[in-house]
């Protein structure tokens, strides 16, 4: 009887596959088939069904896009998707089949993670093209398929979600990239494999056994922006016949299963990549290969230009300073330089053929006569600018397009600034600028800053920034504070009931690019407003602001979740507490507490338990919460416990509130010298898995570098070699929410210029 209850399920694969990309998922699970491709089925836990029909809604349209880019069938006959719990990546790809977190389903309701879901839902089908049917020959050509995968799905980003969030994700994975270099050392993308093993690097990257994760994750978006070089150089219509040419010759030898010598064509290396792109397009490019495939680092420029009236010319100076161990490369070759002049912009080509280089640039426009004109810009619009400080040339813009993998400094005016901000349309000039202009406290920073933030026409992210950086701004500035702040006037119109401003008007979340935007904005303003500082103090009434809008905070007649926004503003809530006047003084008794403070604690209280009660999605505001109760002890405002935090540490508690326990607890346990023990037991540990052993020597590496750690005797630097940045080591809390995320600032001078302990961006 007991065999009669036994069943046999039979698979099989008529694609040639490698065993890696082999996977199997067992469990008990909802299907779901998408009415229109049969052939996709997606499988989540029982009882989440509704939540996987409406998640995978945009499947059928992404497998079409990516199609119709490549000019190619998909590779298998059949298409799975898995959702999993406690998987260690978001996205894990296998032949024919990709197991996604179960934390990528979501309700209707919510709106927050929409674009995040469909990116990585794009980014499974772009790894069953590159990296699952087209594999790589050896491990040290996996960061190709990783790299055009990750290319083909930024591609589907700027086509959903527009150019202006493309070419912020685009500058996002360059600062990522420039950082860890400046930080960790080169990222060279096909390294020899019997090269001397490298100096100063903690694991060998060669490897797929020691290969650290971080390493390998920056080398996919180094590799990432190296295939969107390559784009640019070749052109889009050739770079794509290169990638159509080796996915129609993989479909054609995939069905001669009696002949196994032809399955070589589904496997590719880094060398018979590049001899495609020859021939195929008929290019040779061997000095791109030198530079950016077979040896690592980026370029840094320092730009300084003045404009010679009498020759109507602007004398630009391009320095390079290459030091040992800094993560850079002497870069040479061309280097793309547009000038906004009155008469339009005009592109200027650079020879770079040394550490400084120069160039006479010749300008067209004359000098004018009118304060106000139209002025054609490098976007294709014009507007009227006002001329009254502007000088024939307006901003320079070096590699505007980012062709370069590069980190770069300008000098120049601040009211050039202000015009790229103020008057430019490319996101990427107006992000360069409000990374200066919050390094100018002065009147008119201030001013065009809050005119950004006001101006519905700029990209959502620009006025994000702007509004982090306004704040920066306002924090340098002598004068005191009088009257009530700018942005928070502004907040109050745009979000306050119509007949009292000071308490918000009932959410109504509409679905449209434009209302959406303004949704974003909503979240980032309160965090802004809260990092205004006066003698050290948040403002007080921006403390109250807050906490009247977590209060009367109404959302009843809303058909959308408000989850992400009150999470929102409990994060700026805890961006306002600051230190007391004196800490561990041990009158911790509630009538001590400032009426401030009791607010403070009674509306934080009051949200956890409706977290508790009536979990939010993912647990955003129930994690907003513990943070705040972590600064309200940290700063000495109530006793420091660890109770509450390790009651939410439970294992079967949702990850993201696991991962704020251990982010809060980091600042304190790296200091304690049971870390130093503890770690380098785990590391030769047989018992542990290799992936976790490979990031806890990152974390090792990070903290101590290549010596002994600080606390037993070992150096504060290391000459030459920068440790990883520290997040939060100042104890206050980071922005949330994937799209109030901001960029970092471009990287300094030189590693030596900044210690390891110190965090440029401008929100830490």
């Amino acid at each position: 009887m007991a065999e009669k209850r036994l069943r046999t399920w039979n698979y099989q694969q008529l694609i040639p596959t490698a065993a890696c990309n082999i996977g199997f998922a067992v469990g008990q699970f909802s299907t779901y088939t998408l009415p229109d491709m049969a052939e996709v089925t997606s499988f989540a836990p029982v009882g989440l069904l509704t939540l996987l029909k409406h998640t995978v809604t945009p499947l059928d349209k992404i497998l079409e896009y990516f199609e119709e880019l490549l000019s190619c069938r998909f590779p298998y006959a059949t298409y799975k998707q898995v959702f999993v719990d406690m998987t260690p990546d978001d996205v894990t790809s296998y032949s024919s089949m990709t197991i996604f977190s179960l934390d990528i389903l979501h309700h209707k309701k919510i709106i927050d993670v929409v674009q995040e879901c469909r990116q990585a839902l794009a980014f499974g089908v772009s790894q069953q093209f590159f990296g699952c049917f087209i594999s790589p020959a050896h491990f040290l050509d996996s960061w190709l398929v990783r790299s055009l995968s990750r290319f083909i799905t930024s591609l589907y980003i700027e086509k959903i979600f527009g150019t202006s969030e493309y070419l912020f994700q685009i500058k996002k994975l360059l600062n990522a990239v420039c950082e860890y270099e400046t930080q960790w050392g080169k990222i060279i993308l096909r390294p020899s494999s019997d090269g001397a093993a490298r100096v100063n690097l903690h694991c060998e990257p060669r490897c797929e056994h020691t290969c650290s994760p971080l390493y390998a994750e920056n080398q996919t978006k180094k590799g990432h922006l190296a295939m969107r070089m390559l784009s640019k150089r070749l052109g889009q219509e050739p770079y794509f016949q290169v990638l159509h040419k080796i996915l129609s010759v993989g479909q054609q030898m995939a069905v001669r299963r009696d002949k196994p010598a032809t399955w070589t064509h589904l496997v590719i290396s880094t060398e018979t990549f590049f001899r495609t792109v020859t021939n195929v397009t008929g290019q040779e490019i061997p000095t791109f290969l030198e530079q950016w495939v077979y040896n690592g680092g980026h370029a840094s420029f320092r730009v300084q230009y003045v404009f010679n009236r009498k020759r109507n010319m602007i004398e630009l100076e391009v320095k390079q300073k290459v030091e040992p161990s800094n993560g850079r490369l002497r870069y040479l070759g061309p280097l793309t330089v547009l000038v906004q002049e009155l008469d339009g912009s005009f592109s200027h080509t650079v020879q770079i053929d040394g550490d400084i280089s120069r160039a006479d640039l010749q300008c067209h426009s004359k000098g004018r006569r009118q304060k106000k004109k139209r002025v054609p810009l490098y976007s294709g619009d014009d507007v009227e600018v006002d001329l009254t400080n502007m000088d024939p040339d307006s901003p320079v813009l070096i590699d505007p397009e980012l062709h370069l993998i590069r980190n770069l400094t300008i000098n120049q005016p601040d009211y050039q600034w202000e015009y790229m901000l103020r008057y430019e349309r490319d996101v990427l000039a107006q992000f360069q600028a409000l990374e200066r202009l919050q390094l100018c406290p002065n009147p008119q920073s201030r001013d065009v800053l809050l005119e950004t933030i006001s101006n519905e026409n700029f990209f959502y992210r620009v006025r994000c920034h702007a509004a982090y950086a306004l704040t920066e701004v306002l924090n340098k500035m002598p004068e005191t504070w009088s009257g009530v702040p700018a942005l928070l006037s502004l907040y109050r119109k745009v979000y306050g009931a119509k007949s009292c401003p000071a308490i918000p008007k009932s959410n109504n979340f509409v679905v449209t690019s434009q209302n959406l935007q303004q949704y974003f904005l909503q979240q980032a303003l309160p965090q802004a407003l809260a990092r205004m500082r006066t003698n050290g103090m948040a403002l007080q009434e921006v403390q109250c602001f807050i906490v009247d809008y977590i209060r009367y905070n109404d959302n009843s007649m809303n058909r959308y979740s408000d989850d992400h926004y009150r999470a929102s503003l409990l994060h700026a809530l805890a961006a306002c507490v600051a230190p007391v006047s004196s800490l561990g003084s041990g009158n911790y008794i509630p009538d001590g507490l400032t009426w401030e403070m009791n607010e403070v604690v009674e509306e934080t209280t009051h949200a956890l338990n409706l977290d508790t009660i009536k979990p939010s999605f993912r647990h955003v505001v129930g994690v907003a919460a513990l943070t705040v109760i972590h600064q309200l002890q940290r700063n000495g405002h109530i006793p420091p416990d660890s109770k509450i935090f390790w009651v939410f540490a439970a294992p079967k508690l949702c990850i993201s509130v696991n991962e704020l326990w251990m982010l809060m607890s980091r600042t304190s346990l790296v200091k304690a010298v049971v870390l130093i023990v503890f770690i380098p037991v785990l590391i030769p540990s047989t018992l542990q898995e290799p992936r976790v052993r490979l990031l806890l020597m990152d974390l090792f590496f990070s903290l101590y570098g290549m010596s002994a750690p600080f606390v037993k005797g070992g150096p504060a630097m290391i000459s030459g070699h920068q440790r990883a940045k520290q997040r939060q080591n100042d104890g206050k809390p980071s922005v949330i929410s994937w799209h109030n995320e901001i960029l970092d600032g471009e990287q300094p001078p030189s590693p030596e210029s900044r210690s390891f302990n110190e965090d440029i961006d401008m929100l830490q």
